[in-house]
């Protein structure tokens, strides 16, 4: 590792030309400058390849890589994983903010513990089809530093809990440490990220966890309506939980508190496959036989008993504990209402839950 710690930036993208320059102009604003920027166009089809070629021509640390085909964000990712020469990587989303402290706040931790994996904190913002913040919420945990493995573990079920261990853009990981574990982003259209971070804490023996609020994740309430139909999301959803499941389990990890987390986790994404069925106008009786084959197997016989969320929610997930077919599908169609007519309501009763 250099005396000076040099961080390596890598930005996905496909066609993001109305948000790339603000974004590419806030990394080279931070107040720490001894980084490279990578830029993996993903085969975009506007005008992003030509914004990357200017900033790479007019910065010495600014390179690019354009995607011969669209591989995903995922796949992405990992070219700009194998571009890397830094001591840390940091995989930063062309339309999120940071605060610009963000690298002189990592590397300052990062200068005193030398982690595996850093993670700092997050705002979570919402924001109308027009750009104005509608609602805002934090998710943060106290500044820690952990070097044994058990701690580590039974801290990953913490930031599951908290929805910080699956993104990749909070978090700093030690370049070297990641390509000895051979942590990769795999072709899948979805949770790619979190099947990346499990297997990049499987051998993890330092983590700095960071109390400050780094990074900005924006979300418009809108985009929710345009997401495309995926048949695999929920059979994707069980494979991340399978997934944390056996790595906790093989590690002796896996309490009640454990499976608590993931219970609360397989209730939210059952109903959620449940409402995207319906928004795609999937006939009733296929997702009647969806749910009746879901409440016979393993996994939901596993997590059955280990829910533990609040009264409101109970009432929500009642239908699934009583494996109630019908019941699971009208509660579903309500959440489908608000979540249609009113997308800026059910992104705070989501943050709420």
């Amino acid at each position: 590792m250099s005396n000076k710690i040099k961080l390596s930036i890598v930005i996905p993208i496909y066609n993001r030309e109305t948000s790339l320059v603000p974004c590419v102009e806030n990394v080279l604003s931070q107040d720490y400058k001894n980084f490279e920027l990578i830029l993996v166009n993903d085969a975009s089809t506007d005008s992003t390849e030509g914004i990357c070629k200017t900033y790479a021509q007019k910065y010495t640390n600014v390179s690019y890589v354009t995607n011969n085909e669209n591989l995903g964000p995922g796949l992405t990712r990992n070219v700009g994983l194998d571009k890397a020469t830094g001591d840390y990587i940091i995989f930063l989303d062309s339309d999120d903010k940071y605060d610009k402290k963000l690298f002189s706040t990592v590397v300052k931790a990062i200068e005193k513990r030398h982690p595996d994996i850093l993670v700092y904190s997050l705002w979570e913002e919402y924001y109308n089809a027009d750009g104005q913040l509608m609602y805002k919420n934090s998710h943060s945990l106290p500044s820690t530093h952990l070097t044994e493995k058990e701690d580590i573990h039974r801290f990953a079920v913490l930031l599951e809990e908290e929805t910080m261990l699956g993104y990749p853009w909070n978090k700093a990981y030690n370049l070297d440490y990641l390509r000895k574990c051979k942590a990769r982003f795999t072709d899948i259209k979805h949770v790619e990220d979190i099947l990346f971070n499990i297997d990049a804490f499987e051998n993890a023996s330092s983590l700095v966890v960071l109390e400050d609020k780094l990074y900005r994740y924006c979300n418009t309430a809108d985009n929710r309506l345009t997401e495309k139909y995926l048949p695999e999301y929920f059979e994707l959803q069980k494979k991340r939980i399978k997934k944390f499941y056996n790595q906790q389990k093989r590690f002796g990890t896996l309490d009640r508190y454990c499976l608590s987390v993931l219970a609360g986790e397989y209730y939210r994404w059952l109903l959620s496959a449940v409402e995207r069925q319906i928004n795609a106008e999937i006939p009733e009786e296929e997702i009647s036989s969806f749910l009746r084959d879901e409440f016979k197997s393993k996994l939901f016989r596993k997590l059955r008993n280990y829910l533990d969320v609040g009264p409101k929610l109970r009432v929500l997930y009642l239908p699934i504990y009583n494996c109630n077919v019908k019941g699971t599908i009208f509660i579903a169609g309500k959440v489908s209402l608000v979540k249609n007519g009113m997308p800026g309501v059910f992104s705070v009763l989501k943050q709420n839950r």
